[in-house]
């Protein structure tokens, strides 16, 4: 198992970013893989529906905080590889999770590709971007912007399918 690399995002001008890249719409399924101490899921509760949120979080002790104090919201507490196939299409997803797991989470994503994704990583070591995925948007993290400080700065990513994916994707009839 990679090392949890524990470091959770605190900074708010950070995760209002977070929230805004996402776009949020009533209704939508947001997922978040390696919802740590739940930073980012407590800053999506200002606009999202606890119902409409769904956290996956590995370790243990984290999974049954989140639980005990976001109520309404669906906590599994469970490896992003065993949960991810039995999840609901998400709409949105944010991946908080090592970053040797990025290359993974971002061929998952290409397979399942949600409306929007903000994925976490390492600046020094981008990870390579499957064809069905564009990045949109990017901010830089520092080091100094999680709890406790990671020893590298990182990066947010903003993907989203790529525009010749969207045009076959079915259309909903109104």
């Amino acid at each position: 198992m990679p090392d949890l690399e524990q470091h959770f995002l605190t900074d708010p001008d950070a995760l209002a970013w977070i929230v805004t890249q996402l776009d949020p719409r009533p209704g939508e399924r947001i997922v978040e893989l390696g919802a740590g101490a739940g930073t980012v899921a407590r800053a999506l509760l200002c606009t999202v529906a606890a119902a409409d949120l769904t956290l996956v979080e590995l370790d243990g002790r984290l999974a049954a905080d989140l639980h005990a104090t976001l109520p309404g919201v669906e906590v599994r507490n469970a490896d992003w590889r065993c949960a991810w196939p039995d999840l609901p299409p998400p709409d949105a997803v944010v991946v908080s999770l090592p970053h040797a797991l990025v290359p993974a989470v971002l061929t998952a994503l290409a397979r399942r590709p949600p409306r929007v994704a903000v994925v976490a990583i390492a600046a020094a070591q981008p990870p390579r971007l499957p064809r069905a995925l564009v990045r949109t948007a990017v901010r830089r993290l520092p080091a100094a912007a999680f709890e406790p400080r990671q020893p590298f700065d990182g990066e947010a990513w903003v993907v989203r399918p790529a525009p010749r994916l969207v045009a076959a994707l079915p259309r909903e009839r109104a």
